[in-house]
């Protein structure tokens, strides 16, 4: 180890979405950056996350007689393509030093690092940004064998595709990856504890979505988990949550864990230096900082969000409050969710299951659009929350194609405050999927312009009611 630290101005622990973002953003500005990367650039999203489930998707619709493993290799050599990319890529940008190793903080401004071969090295900054990210959660289920037992980090690396696959977790990634392999010919069942899936989206969102998976022959279960394994018959004994396996599935090849997420947080050195946490995620302001000076974090380590985008939002927020700490914080950034299923499903903002009563819910089918017509879309849903009489838009879920791209419509909408009445007029192309958007618009005008003073009550009362709160 050595005696001096070497100074930088800006120690980043993860190169991930997000540390990368801060590593390239502060260099840009002529800052000294050093990035210390545990295992592979780019971090889950690159390795195990959003690369390679975006490209078996894709792959997989559009498969054109190739066998499944063909498929899967596919995946593997695109992901390992923009790895090797990144590396290089970051490796050599001017202003960041790309190191890797095992960091841990020895102070809110010194950072050892412990390289691969046993070396320690010592750094020193004003500022220090953790972005660990997380890894898979590991639920153990009796009687199953290490080889059977997947997550997102080792399915990508399975030379064959399974007979028959089943999920546990019916989230986004347990959904997109049922979606995915049953393309592939694979026997899929869905398991969650949950009484429906995708239970962060409304239930109309949900339903359209599990409607999708059992026409295309998946067996979606809600209430139901698994409970052991008998390897002498291959058969997953399941039930619910709180009660004893009840039913059985045969012939199980792989069993997929999807529920859930775990903070790389722990062994860094985090407690020891008092940053604040809320069970092993880093406790953030709204400018990315955390309860101690000169220490920020972002991704999925913190409790702001857990997706790539959300990672990236935090990291420029983190940029920008560096370069200009008297700068205000402003609201936190909305983060839009995508499911890319088929359909897909995506949403953002707060959406009550019960709508308050000065919010307007507005609702379309977005198989009613003349584009879904076309493309022979028979089922999918656009849902609106509107304050009344004001128009403020407080949340949007669209299932349908092209979801992930047309919510950041929305996304863009609630940032800077378009209230809905002022999308009336707009022109949308046609025909294209984003006339749907509009047909939202005319149902909204034509429900809330002809009772005007209704909605102006009712906005009043709610308003009362919120000042009250």
């Amino acid at each position: 180890m050595s005696d001096q630290p070497n100074q930088v101005d800006a120690i980043v622990i993860g190169a991930g979405s997000g540390g990368l973002t801060v590593a390239v953003g502060l260099s840009q500005f002529g800052k000294s950056v050093v990035m210390i990367e545990k295992a592979d650039v780019g971090g889950d999203c690159t390795n195990v996350g959003c690369i390679p489930s975006k490209s078996l998707l894709h792959h997989s619709a559009h498969q054109e007689g190739r066998p499944g493993a063909e498929i899967l290799a596919k995946v593997r050599e695109r992901r390992d393509y923009l790895r090797d990319h990144e590396t290089e890529e970051f490796g050599a940008k001017e202003g960041i030093d790309l190191q890797f190793g095992t960091a841990r903080l020895v102070s809110p401004q010194r950072v050892s690092v412990t390289r691969p071969d046993g070396v320690v090295d010592v750094y020193e900054a004003k500022n220090v940004i953790v972005a660990t990210g997380s890894h898979a959660r590991r639920l153990p289920i009796e009687g199953l064998p290490a080889d059977r037992y997947l997550t997102n980090e080792e399915l990508f690396e399975q030379k064959t595709v399974p007979q028959k696959l089943v999920i546990v977790g019916a989230g986004p990634i347990g959904i997109e990856m049922a979606t995915a392999f049953r393309r592939l010919g694979t026997n899929v069942v869905v398991l969650d504890a949950a009484p429906r899936i995708l239970p962060l989206y409304l239930p109309e969102a949900s339903a359209v979505v599990q409607r999708s998976l059992e026409a295309a022959g998946v067996d979606v279960r809600a209430g139901v988990v698994a409970k052991s394994f008998d390897g002498s018959t291959n058969t997953l004994h399941v039930g619910p949550l709180d009660g004893l396996a009840a039913d059985k599935i045969d012939d199980v090849d792989r069993v997929l864990m999807a529920v859930g997420r775990v903070p790389n947080s722990a062994d860094i050195g985090l407690e020891e230096i008092g940053i604040e946490m809320d069970r092993g995620r880093i406790v953030i302001d709204a400018k990315g900082k955390t309860s101690v000076d000169g220490v920020w974090a972002c991704g999925d380590v913190t409790t702001e969000g857990a997706t790539t985008h959300a990672a990236n939002a935090w990291g420029r927020r983190i940029i920008k409050h560096i370069l200009a700490p008297v700068a205000p914080a402003g609201e936190r950034p909305l983060h839009p969710a995508v499911t890319f299923s088929d359909p897909e499903a995506a949403t953002i903002g707060d959406q009550p299951e019960v709508v308050p009563t000065d919010v307007r819910r507005i609702v379309v089918d977005y198989s009613s659009a003349d584009r879904s017509f076309t493309d022979e879309v028979i089922d999918g849903v656009i849902i609106v929350d509107v304050r009344r009489f004001r128009g403020t838009v407080l949340g949007a879920t669209i299932v349908g194609p092209r979801s992930g791209e047309l919510i950041s419509v929305f996304s863009l909408a609630m940032k800077n405050d378009i209230r809905f009445n002022k999308w009336y007029g707009t022109v949308w192309p046609y025909p294209s999927y984003a006339d749907a958007l509009g047909k939202a618009v005319d149902v909204y005008m034509g429900e809330a312009l002809p009772n005007i003073h209704k909605e102006f009550a009712a906005w009043a009362g709610g308003k009362i009611k919120r000042l009250i709160k």
